[in-house]
């Protein structure tokens, strides 16, 4: 045997970590493999997790004062903005002072969101979901100040303020994924160290029920504007004798069809999400929080609409979809998991399509 035969079957490593030698020369050195780069969890501090759960907490409340002043035709309280007919504080009329309030509290969500986005700049830029969903936020809520404003300079036209509501909602849920994003780092950071993965807890189902939940939200707001609200006074069905036009009835089926839609997605969502293995305790509140809110703004929505959609029925039934709506988009927040636990999460799910197809 050569000497550099038994060179290389002394140390076998030689052969790829640091090359060999000949009588040509030095050889080209082999590079040694490289280690896979982990995904770990990153911790964040109290402060920044608090920070954003009282963002959402107050992102929350907005929208449920801004449906407050809509259906007690406030919102044309104040005729010019940003300032309440030339004033800056609370003077005038019962309108007036509800209308300016929720710009108060607007102003106070315009401030946790910026404040948000600074905070995850310093701590999180390397965390999309954390960093995207605060920058998300910070954008939307940008479009949404327009947005109010025009509401005003048109005096509360019908598409104005269902486009307002549908930017308050995309609000929300960027604020709901920074929130839910940052507590599930910091449960996560305490797993035994090693590579993890995202996935979906609710997997496919758990992506489309946002989407289905947003699309009937704004097939209600088409109801709400165009004056369909009392169109069928019966639920689940219309009633044949309605003396409502066709265009209005024909309206009222379609959110109806998508209520039965979004109702089936977010179903198999939540069961998806319960029947995961190694689903953590947060994820199953989640799922029955879901089914939860689910039945109570289909029975509000009944309530509406057999009761001729009455102030306080419109807000509570936004009030309680608002708070699904939140639910929903969590529940679709892509969660660090172990390849063991992001496997039997697809394999949950994947009995869940079985099962309604």
């Amino acid at each position: 045997m050569s000497q550099q035969h038994a060179d290389l079957a002394r140390d076998p490593a030689d052969q790829t970590g640091r090359g060999q030698t000949g009588p040509g020369g030095p050889a080209a050195q082999v590079p040694a493999a490289v280690p896979a780069r982990r995904r770990t969890a990153r911790r964040y501090g109290r402060g920044f997790r608090s920070l954003t759960l009282v963002t959402l907490v107050i992102a929350y409340l907005l929208i449920v004062l801004g449906d407050t002043v809509r259906v007690t035709e406030s919102g044309m309280g104040c005729a010019s903005w940003p300032l309440c007919n030339g004033s800056i504080g609370l003077v005038g009329t019962y309108h007036a002072m509800l209308e300016q309030s929720h710009r108060y509290v607007a102003a106070v969500v315009s401030i946790l969101v910026a404040a948000t986005f600074a905070a995850a700049w310093r701590r999180a830029r390397r965390d999309r979901l954390v960093f995207g969903g605060a920058a998300s936020a910070l954008a939307l809520i940008g479009v949404q100040v327009l947005l109010g404003a025009l509401t005003v300079f048109t005096r509360n036209v019908g598409w104005t303020v269902a486009l307002h509501l549908a930017g308050a909602w995309l609000v929300v849920a960027a604020v709901t994924v920074t929130a839910v994003a940052s507590w599930r780092a910091e449960a996560g950071a305490a797993d035994r160290p090693g590579p993890l993965a995202r996935a979906i807890p609710s997997g496919r189902f758990g992506a489309a029920a946002p989407v289905a939940l947003f699309v009937l939200s704004v097939s209600g707001m088409l109801v709400l504007h165009e004056g369909a609200s009392n169109a069928c006074p019966g639920w689940p069905l219309c009633p044949g004798g309605s003396s409502a036009p066709g265009g209005l009835v024909a309206l009222q089926y379609l959110h109806r069809s998508l209520v039965l839609v979004a109702t089936v997605v977010i179903v198999a969502a939540a069961i998806a999400t319960w029947r995961a293995r190694r689903a953590p305790g947060t994820d199953k509140s989640l799922a029955a929080t879901a089914l939860v809110l689910l039945a109570a703004t289909a029975a509000m929505g009944g309530v509406v609409a057999t009761t001729g959609a009455p102030a306080w029925a419109q807000d509570l039934h936004l009030a309680i979809a608002s708070g699904l709506w939140i639910t929903v988009v969590a529940m679709a927040v892509p969660a660090r998991r172990s390849p063991e636990q992001a496997s039997g999460q697809e394999a949950a799910a994947t009995m869940a399509e079985s099962a309604l197809a």
